[in-house]
């Protein structure tokens, strides 16, 4: 249950899942200037059923939880301050799934900012990318250069049968391997997923998959490190930004916002 305050006075949600209910009521209260920026949790399954195993909050000023029993299945939900536009799901006896709404932040498209994995500095100019579709366009390939380490990123689309390569995005050295993602015309990326590891004292994406609504592509790199895992809305993807040097030592999301 959620419960939101307007002057004083107090709005509870109605109730999503508890069809039967827990051993524990645990209540997270957030103080005036609190503001949640991510959620992480588990993945498991009961009773043949694909659920929320457990939850946990962040905000500016802490994190909340974890509240259930952790599994191996691990996902984290980040976002910019200011972005956090409420939650949506399923839910029966439990909360069987969870995802976010999230507010626009950008004039040409309703853009949220989801993210970023690996490293959280910002770094210099020269450090941060950016990659967004076109209206009209199509990602046609993602060429990756990698070895135990993804070196860098180039985003290729396709527009009337003209390709366009993005610049590269990391990369200041080259890795072992390079590899060719190729799109279908009617394949679409609905999720990523990877590992952040740490190499010479710097937090890196030390692998990294490309999940479609045919097939998952990759992984790539060495899976070692903390996984991470997000999924979003079909149509809603615009493209990827972070941050590189030498590898890429970052990576989020840009959506189109659904509120």
């Amino acid at each position: 249950m959620f419960t939101s305050e307007s002057k004083g006075v107090l709005y509870p949600s109605i109730k999503a899942g508890g069809w039967n209910g827990g051993d524990t009521v645990s209540k997270v209260m957030f103080e005036e200037d609190e503001e949640i920026i991510g959620i992480n949790g588990t993945v498991g399954v009961t009773g043949g059923y694909t659920i929320i195993s457990s939850l946990s909050f962040i905000t500016n000023k802490m994190t909340h939880g974890p509240f259930g029993r952790a599994t191996d299945t691990l996902f984290s939900v980040p976002w910019d301050k200011g972005n956090f536009g409420g939650f949506y799901g399923l839910a029966g006896y439990y909360i069987d799934a969870i995802g976010v709404y999230m507010k626009a932040s950008s004039e040409e498209f309703e853009i949220a900012r989801t993210g970023i994995w690996g490293t959280k500095s910002l770094g210099g100019p020269q450090n941060q990318w950016s990659f967004q579709l076109e209206r009209n366009h199509h990602l046609k390939k993602i060429t990756i250069d990698h070895g135990d380490l993804i070196y860098s990123l180039i985003f290729t689309t396709e527009y009337r049968g003209i390709e366009q390569p993005s610049e590269k995005a990391g990369g200041w050295n080259g890795g072992d391997q390079v590899s060719e993602v190729t799109f279908a015309w009617d394949e679409e990326i609905n999720a990523i997923s990877g590992t952040v590891g740490v190499s010479g004292g710097y937090t890196i994406i030390s692998s990294l998959s490309f999940i479609t609504n045919k097939k998952t592509h990759g992984p790539y790199g060495r899976e070692t490190g903390t996984p991470f895992r997000v999924p979003w809305d079909k149509g809603t993807f615009v493209g990827f930004y972070g941050l590189a040097g030498y590898y890429i030592d970052g990576i989020g999301v840009y959506l189109k916002a659904t509120i």
